[in-house]
Order: C-alpha cells, then sequence, then structure tokens
C-alpha cells in the first residue's frame, strides 16, 4: 500500500478541522438564537459519535474519506478498531498534547521517510492511500 503523502493528511485535517468547527460554532457563538445553538451543539455531539464510529470500523474521519487516505497498523495493513484509532491515536495523543512542546514535536515527525508522526509510532500505524 502506498503511504499518504504529507499534503494528504494535512488536508484531512484540514478538512475535519472545517467539518467540526461549523457545528462548534453555530452552537457557541453569541447572538445566534438559542434554537438555532441547540441544534448546533446536538450536531457536534453527533458528529463527534459518527467520527468515532468511522474511526473504529473504516480507520477513517470524514477529512480522511474526502481526501481517499486511511489509517492502518503498520504490521498488517489492517484497521486497528477502537482502541488503537480512537484510544492510542486520538485520546492518548489529545492527552500528550497537553506537554508544552509535544504537538509541535509530533507534527515534525511527519518529515521522517516513512512520514509516520509520533503518535503513528505510540499507536503502531501508519496513513495509507486508500
Amino acid at each position: 500500500m502506498e503511504l499518504a503523502s504529507r499534503k494528504q493528511r494535512l488536508g484531512a485535517a484540514l478538512s475535519d478541522g472545517v467539518i467540526v468547527a461549523i457545528p462548534y460554532v453555530i452552537g457557541t457563538v453569541d447572538g445566534i438564537p438559542e434554537p438555532v445553538q441547540v441544534v448546533g451543539v446536538v450536531a457536534s455531539v453527533v458528529l463527534l459519535m459518527f467520527q468515532l464510529y468511522l474511526l473504529s470500523t473504516t480507520g477513517q474521519t470524514l477529512g480522511k474519506k474526502i481526501i481517499g487516505i486511511k489509517i492502518v497498523l503498520k504490521d498488517t495493513l489492517e484497521n486497528g478498531g477502537f482502541v488503537v484509532n480512537v484510544l492510542k491515536r486520538g485520546l492518548l495523543n489529545g492527552l500528550l498534547c497537553l506537554v508544552p512542546g509535544y504537538f509541535l514535536v509530533d507534527s515534525c515527525f511527519i518529515f521522517r521517510e516513512d512520514k509516520r508522526c509520533l503518535h503513528d509510532m505510540i499507536a503502531g500505524t501508519c496513513v495509507v492511500v486508500q
């Protein structure tokens, strides 16, 4: 399988950011009517649950689907499921991002030849073209 390019990974991350930001902004910006804000909050929760489902079952987020890439286990090239994709890559990496400088170090690892970030190495994953 072909490794996803740095540009593809960045495109997927940016796509996910926009997709997640829209309902979040609707749900949190002052001046928007309360019923519309409630719809934004509900949409944010539903979107989060759907993204977690996609990560668990396909190794993709909506952004990764749009770009045509997915997360796989480095050794088997199979989907890592909930524990690897959500808990190790998502939750654990999110907690590590609380450590000052971690995000920068993690991001710089993308420039290695194998294009794997630090969170990929922790989870034993790589990102490939679908």
